[in-house]
C-alpha cells in the first residue's frame, strides 16, 4: 500500500520595503499633500463571477458626512487631497476663471508593482469629479456666496445650497466620464476673500484584471498639481488662487487574496494498488498484470496561480518515488504519479494538466485557468508498471509501502 499525504503549501517570504523619493524642481517652496487609495480583490467560491476589486479607502472629504448614502447610490468616491488655501472671487458672470471653477486632468495610467518586484500591472485613473468648499474668511459677505444653478461641462452632484452659511460646497461630476480634460464652472461667485478649506478628488480606477495577478499586494504612486491660472496644473481653480500645498501624492495599493480550496474524500492518505478489475485473472489464470494502480479523486477551487510539487518518503535518483518490500528483502520499485486538473494549463508551456507526470526532480509548473475554478473533479494516478510489476510478484505475499507528499503551493 501507499500511503499519500495530500498538504496546501503557503510559503512565507521576505517582502522588500522600497522608498520612493519625489523631487520637485520649481520656484518658491513646494508642498507636498499624500493621500492613500485602496482595493482588494478576495474572490468567494460561493460567487464565482464576482471578478472586480472592491475599493477599501476609508471614506473621505465631502462624501463622508451627511451625503454619505448619496455618494454610495452613484459609486461616487470622493477622498479629500489636504489642499487648503484662499480664492478671491470676482463677480463676473461668465462660468469663468474668477468664479467657482475646477479645471481637471485627463486620465492617466499608473504602474503597480508587486511587493518582491516581480510583477508590473497597469492601473488607470480617471478623474471622474472633484468637490470644494469656500468660506467667507471675513464672515462679512452674503450668506449663499455662489451661484446654485447649473454649472457648465459638469453636472452637480452635491451641494449646500440650503445652508446660508456663508459658505458655498460644490461636488462636480464632469460630463465626459472623466475621458478628456474638462472645466467646471458656475455662473457667479460673490466677490470677495474665501478659505479653500476643502478640496477632493472623486475618481474611477480601471483595475487589471486580477485572475492574472499572483496573490499579493501591489503599490504604485502618481502625483498632481494643483495651482491657480497660468501655472500649468492638472488642477485649475482659477483666478486669484494662492495654496498652502500645491502638490498630491496619490499611493495606490492593491491587495490581492486568491481563493484556493482542495476537497479530498475520506481516505485519501491511503491508496492501495491492485491490477484494473482485480487480481482473479493472476489468481485463477496465472496472467500478470500489466501495471498495479489506483486513481484518487479529489475536487480543486482556485482563482489564481498555484505550484504543484512532490516530495517522496524513498526518492530514486530519477525523481520518481519509490515503495520498498517491508516483509523480506527485494529491489525498491518505482512509482509513477500523474495528475490531471480539468481546465488549469502550464503557464510555462500553456500545456493542459492532463495526465502531467510529477517527479522530485522537475521544476515545479506554475499551474493557472483563464477563469475562476469552483470544485473542479481532478485526480492523482499512481502505478507500477511493466518490469516492476513482474519483480513485485516473484515475491508473493509481501508487502510494499512508502510516503508521497504532493504539494499544493497556493502562493508560489
Amino acid at each position: 500500500m501507499i500511503r499519500v499525504l495530500f498538504s496546501i503549501g503557503q510559503q512565507r517570504r521576505l517582502r522588500r520595503v522600497l522608498w520612493a523619493l519625489a523631487l520637485v524642481a520649481g520656484a518658491g517652496s513646494a508642498h507636498a499633500a499624500d493621500i492613500y487609495i485602496s482595493a482588494e480583490f478576495k474572490p468567494d467560491i460561493n460567487d464565482p463571477d464576482k471578478r472586480e476589486f472592491t475599493n477599501t479607502t476609508p471614506w473621505s472629504g465631502v462624501c463622508n458626512s451627511v451625503h454619505l448614502q448619496s455618494c454610495i447610490n452613484n459609486n461616487w468616491w470622493s477622498i479629500d487631497t489636504k489642499i487648503r488655501g484662499t480664492k478671491h472671487g470676482v463677480h463676473n458672470a461668465n462660468y469663468g476663471e474668477d468664479g467657482f471653477y475646477i479645471a481637471m486632468p485627463p486620465p492617466r495610467t499608473v504602474a503597480v508593482t508587486s511587493d518582491d518586484g516581480g510583477s508590473t500591472f497597469e492601473l488607470g485613473v480617471s478623474i471622474i469629479g472633484a468637490a470644494m468648499r469656500l468660506t467667507d474668511e471675513d464672515r462679512d459677505g452674503p450668506l449663499d456666496p455662489a451661484s446654485t444653478g447649473r454649472p457648465r461641462n459638469c453636472s452637480m452632484a452635491l451641494t449646500n445650497g440650503s445652508a446660508k452659511n456663508r459658505s458655498a460646497m460644490r461636488m462636480f461630476i464632469r460630463n465626459d466620464g472623466g475621458q478628456g480634460v474638462a472645466a467646471c464652472g458656475l455662473h457667479w461667485l460673490h466677490t470677495n476673500n474665501y478659505a479653500i478649506t476643502e478640496f477632493d478628488l472623486t475618481y474611477k480606477l480601471t483595475t487589471p484584471a486580477p485572475l492574472a495577478m499572483r496573490s499579493g499586494v501591489y503599490r504604485g504612486t502618481t502625483t498632481y498639481r494643483v495651482g491657480g491660472s497660468g501655472e500649468g496644473a492638472d488642477f485649475n481653480l482659477g483666478t486669484g488662487v494662492e495654496l498652502e500645498d500645491n502638490i498630491v501624492n496619490v499611493h495606490f495599493e492593491l491587495t490581492v487574496d486568491h481563493a484556493f480550496q482542495l476537497d479530498l474524500p475520506p481516505g485519501s492518505d491511503r491508496a492501495v494498488l491492485a491490477p484494473k478489475g482485480g487480481w482473479s485473472q493472476w489468481s485463477d489464470h496465472g496472467i500478470a498484470p500489466k501495471a498495479l494502480e489506483r486513481e484518487m479523486p479529489f475536487s480543486l477551487s482556485s482563482s489564481g496561480q498555484f505550484e504543484v510539487s512532490l516530495q517522496c518518503q524513498h526518492p530514486l535518483a530519477d525523481g520518481r518515488c519509490a515503495i520498498l518490500n517491508v516483509t523480506e528483502t527485494a529491489d525498491d520499485v518505482p512509482l509513477d504519479i500523474h495528475l490531471t486538473l480539468p481546465g488549469f494549463r502550464d503557464s510555462a508551456t500553456g500545456a493542459e494538466v492532463v495526465g502531467m507526470p510529477l517527479t522530485t526532480t522537475m521544476l515545479p509548473p506554475v499551474l493557472a485557468a483563464d477563469v475562476f475554478i469552483i470544485r473542479r473533479a481532478s485526480r492523482l494516478h499512481f502505478s507500477v508498471n511493466g518490469e516492476a510489476v513482474h519483480s513485485m510478484l516473484d515475491h508473493p505475499g509481501s508487502h510494499y509501502r512508502g510516503g508521497v507528499t504532493v504539494i499544493f503551493d497556493a502562493a508560489p
